[in-house]
């Protein structure tokens, strides 16, 4: 094999454990992701809860198809921020 194809599979190999690494990587920020939504979420609802409040959305039908016909039109996602209620 000549010198050149020799550096090619070394740099080859190079590209390859750093793909790996930040394989890794990425593993690890989406599980750090999940930890801090799943916390935040716990926190969310045991405040609710000891307040007696829902934390979330309510919709109806006329809710559910004015939400399914905007995302039909847009062609994107709907964003619902949530909304505080107190328990019934």
């Amino acid at each position: 094999m000549t010198k050149k194809i020799n550096n090619i599979r070394e740099q080859k190999l190079e590209a390859q454990k750093k793909i790996t690494e930040l394989e890794i990587l990425e593993q690890e920020a989406q599980k750090e992701e999940i930890n801090i939504i799943t916390t935040v979420e716990d926190n969310i609802n045991t405040v609710s809860k000891d307040n007696g409040l829902f934390c979330g959305v309510i919709l109806n039908h006329a809710d559910l198809i004015a939400v399914f016909d905007l995302a039909l039109k847009t062609g994107e996602s709907v964003k619902i921020p949530f909304r505080l209620y107190f328990n019934e």
